[in-house]
């Protein structure tokens, strides 16, 4: 479209006479051919205003989410609680929203208690030592 006027620019800049500009056009119609095959797929994947990632990788996703959240550890869950910003209501909250998301089933009071538990008892070993 504009190789006519980019070539005729590029020979009047010249001051030792006329170019031929003919190979450089070749290798650009090359470069604008390899890089043109990467402009969908570029448009696909960094595409941000809808869904665009592939149900196999969500599926994927959810079941090691699942691995992760229903074997939880209550090492992690006290740990939790003992932290100010979280405690009791928030690992609750934490927990509660993570299962809904996942669409896992799951009792979430009684894993909370369960922890509250552990941290009693860990409490009443700690106070008899004193």
């Amino acid at each position: 479209m504009y190789r006519d006027v980019l070539t005729n620019m590029y020979n009047e800049s010249l001051t030792d006479g006329w170019f031929n500009i003919n190979n450089h056009w070749t290798l650009a119609n090359v470069i604008h051919y390899v890089l043109e095959t990467f402009k969908n797929p570029t448009n696909i994947f960094s595409y941000v205003y809808e869904p665009n990632i592939h149900m196999n990788v969500l599926n994927s996703m959810k079941d090691k989410w699942y691995a992760y959240f229903t074997g939880f550890p209550p090492i992690y869950s006290v740990a939790s609680i003992l932290d100010p910003g979280v405690k009791l209501k928030g690992l609750t909250n934490l927990l509660t929203y993570y299962y809904e998301q996942l669409g896992i089933i799951y009792d979430v009071s009684y894993y909370v208690n369960k922890c509250k538990i552990i941290l009693e008892r860990l409490y009443e070993d700690y106070e008899a030592v004193i």
